[in-house]
Order: C-alpha cells, then sequence, then structure tokens
C-alpha cells in the first residue's frame, strides 16, 4: 500500500480517489513496482489501519534504503550532518478530517512537523498536528530530532539543528546541548533583541556571502534560562528604503523586522532609509566558522521549502 500510494503521488496525485488514474494506465502497469494497484475505497480503508509504530517502522525502512543508496554513490558517511527543523501547512476539506485544526487563515489545515536531513535533500521523520497548533513545545521537537538521528548512518559527523523563529527556546537549545548537536537558531525580535543591536559599533558590521548589500555582525549573549557559556548572537542587516515601506502593507512582515523607532521616522517622513533586522543564535565554535559564515549557513535553511515542494 505504503509503495503504490508513492507511485500515485510521482506521477501527479494529492488525494485517495487519484489512485483510481494510477489503476486505470494498463500501459505503466509493468513500469510500477506494484502493479496491482489497490482500489481508492480498498487504500482507504487500509490507511486507517496504520498506527504511530508503523509509520515509524516505514521512517526506519526508508532511512535503511536512503543510506544503502548513498553506500552505493560513495557518499562520506563521517561527514557533518545538518537536520532542519521546519513546518509546513495543508489547507484539506470536509469536517470530517480526524484532527484538523483552524489554521490561522481560517481553513481547516494539518501542520507537517518535519526534520530534513540537508545534505541528502530528503526527509527523515515528522509529525502531523492540526492546523490550530502555531508551534509545537521544545520537548515535541527534541524527540523529532532524536528520531532523526537514529535514522543516520552509523559513524556519521557532528550533527548541527536549523530552525526558524517559532522552535526558538532555551529549553530546546538545552537539550541540543545534552544531545551533543549544535544548533542554529532565528530568535524572535523582542525588546532584549533590540538593546542587543544597539551594543553593535559601526565598524563590526561585514559583508554578507552572496547576498546583495547585506551585513552581518555579533555580540556575545545568554539567552533566559540558558545555563552554559554565553552563546554567539549573529545579526543580518539589510538596508530598505521609506518607498518601499510605504510602498507596502501596513501589516507587511517586512516591518516587524525594523526597530520601532526607526519604523516610525521613516513613516513620519524623517528618514530616507534605514535596516531590517535578523537575529541568530548560535553555539558553532568561532574557530570553525565566523559571523558571516554562520549566517550564510543557516540562510541555506530555507531550501527546505524545496524540500516541502518535492
Amino acid at each position: 500500500l505504503v509503495v503504490a500510494l508513492a507511485e500515485c503521488q510521482l506521477v501527479g496525485g494529492e488525494c485517495f480517489d487519484d489512485v483510481e488514474h494510477l489503476r486505470a494506465d494498463a500501459a505503466g502497469a509493468p513500469l510500477r513496482a506494484v502493479a496491482e494497484t489497490p482500489s481508492a475505497p480498498t487504500a482507504r480503508q487500509l490507511a486507517y489501519r496504520f498506527e504511530p509504530g508503523h509509520i515509524r517502522a516505514i521512517e526506519r525502512a526508508q532511512a535503511r534504503v536512503g543510506n544503502e543508496l548513498d553506500r552505493r554513490l560513495g557518499r562520506d558517511v563521517g561527514e557533518q550532518a545538518t537536520l532542519d527543523l521546519d513546518a509546513t501547512e495543508t489547507t484539506v476539506y470536509g469536517r470530517r478530517k480526524r484532527g484538523t485544526g483552524r489554521s490561522r487563515n481560517g481553513g481547516l489545515a494539518y501542520n507537517s512537523y518535519v526534520v530534513t536531513w540537508a545534505q541528502r535533500g530528503r526527509a527523515l521523520t515528522g509529525d502531523l498536528r492540526g492546523g490550530n497548533q502555531a508551534r509545537i513545545k521544545a520537548s515535541q521537537s527534541l524527540t523529532l530530532l532524536g528520531r532523526a538521528e537514529r535514522l543516520l548512518p552509523d559513524g556519521h559527523g557532528q550533527i548541527t539543528v536549523r530552525g526558524d523563529s517559532g522552535f526558538y527556546a532555551a529549553e530546546l537549545m538545552t537539550g541540543l546541548r545534552k544531545r551533543r548537536m549544535r544548533f542554529t537558531l532565528s530568535a524572535t525580535r523582542t525588546s532584549t533583541m533590540w538593546a542587543k543591536l544597539a551594543e553593535i559599533p559601526e565598524h563590526a558590521w561585514a559583508d554578507a556571502i552572496d547576498m546583495r548589500c547585506a551585513q552581518a555582525a555579533e555580540l556575545a549573549f545568554t539567552p533566559e534560562g540558558w545555563a552554559h557559556e554565553p552563546l554567539r548572537l549573529i545579526v543580518r542587516r539589510v538596508p530598505v528604503t521609506a518607498a518601499e515601506l510605504l510602498a507596502g502593507s501596513p501589516k507587511a512582515r517586512r516591518r516587524k523586522t525594523i526597530p520601532p523607532e526607526q519604523l516610525q521616522m521613516v513613516l513620519d517622513g524623517q528618514l530616507d532609509s534605514t535596516f531590517a533586522y535578523s537575529f541568530i543564535v548560535s553555539d558553532i565554535p568561532a574557530a570553525e566558522k565566523t559571523a558571516v559564515q554562520v549566517e550564510h549557513f543557516h540562510r541555506q535553511r530555507a531550501q527546505i521549502e524545496e524540500r516541502f515542494k518535492d
């Protein structure tokens, strides 16, 4: 059933009813791994039998296949592994969909929390939750990452976890430290972050890698609840003109990336331009990566959007 559904998705299927299109393709049957594709009603009924334990077993089998593929391709087992933790929302229809929730857009949806292995470009594990759950607890994220780690091949290198501000929490960072995983996490723009920004001298800014006009700088930072050595707070700034801000919606996300007092001065016509800022907290040693290198590494996290499309 699992392979048949995968083959259905590979040819564009999006729901159980699309299995019937695959069944009707008699000419393509010899090319498929499952020539006798189950009917849509049968597939739907069989799917109801799957419990979380079955899903975990499928993930383990998928990981074994992936690791064997890597071995045959001669890929380095011992290289460092980057695990990207992110979520994607899927809108669904029908009030009888179990476990759904109303998303911020008002529709019924699921949130898929997925851990992908960046170097291989493939998902390792995930959890499905209602669309009304904007974020999961740090303990749940750690459970996901623990499962993902167990799916990596024996002898893998240092693990580094990347995540956006929805996952930023001292509890998560502490848990990662216990598991000897490094991290780069986007930090929420709070009054604390704006205050830290004021401590950066102008000469500390350096040009970012592969991002026009962007610059990065860093400070030592100890988040509330963090009981270890100070972390690295890496800040990226990008110039924004008043015309760009005024042309957008008052609710645009870009406005939230600008210090409130600077934004007001732009809106009042006192400034022609300002900077938009992003904050990253990391424990990657400075001896291994400079601030601009960490910022560039963390920015590659955006590739997960391509994985979601896949």
